[in-house]
């Protein structure tokens, strides 16, 4: 298994376990999925755990290519990389100059944890709890 993937609401989340590039193709099928749906675009998370190494250049390549597709059908991108160290900062750094790439810039966001993508994208307090108690539910979470 490469990634846990599900939604809660209007959120995707995507747990990496060990990145390949065929994932990237059903995660953009499923989030058009999810957004045609619900009637609009989707807030996407990806969580890379502190154990989870970062992807392979093949893998950051496709991302790179991807991530426009992606943002067609979402209204914000959070990358989270749990973790402290400099391999997480490594791995932050790698995330955030895919982002860079993008020409949809402001879109696009690394966070340190899911309660800091959570709030970024504006959800409150109480919306959280439940959020991540399902997302916890579907094993969407590491922790």
């Amino acid at each position: 298994m490469t990634c846990v993937k599900g939604s809660v609401e209007d959120l995707y989340f995507v747990k990496w376990i060990a990145p390949e590039v065929a994932d990237a193709d059903q995660i953009i099928d499923d989030v058009r999925s999810l957004s045609e749906e619900i009637g609009k675009p989707v807030r996407y998370i990806a969580i890379i755990g502190p154990d989870v190494d970062p992807p392979s250049e093949e893998v950051r390549s496709s991302m790179r290519k991807n991530i426009d597709d992606l943002l067609r059908h979402c209204t914000s991108v959070h990358i989270v990389i749990e973790g402290k160290g400099f391999r997480r900062a490594m791995a932050r750094s790698i995330g955030t100059s895919i982002f860079l790439l993008s020409k949809n810039r402001g879109r696009t966001f690394a966070h340190d944890s899911v309660d800091q993508a959570l709030e970024r994208i504006g959800v409150d307090a109480t919306r959280a709890d439940t959020v991540l108690q399902q997302a916890r539910d579907l094993g969407l979470l590491t922790a």
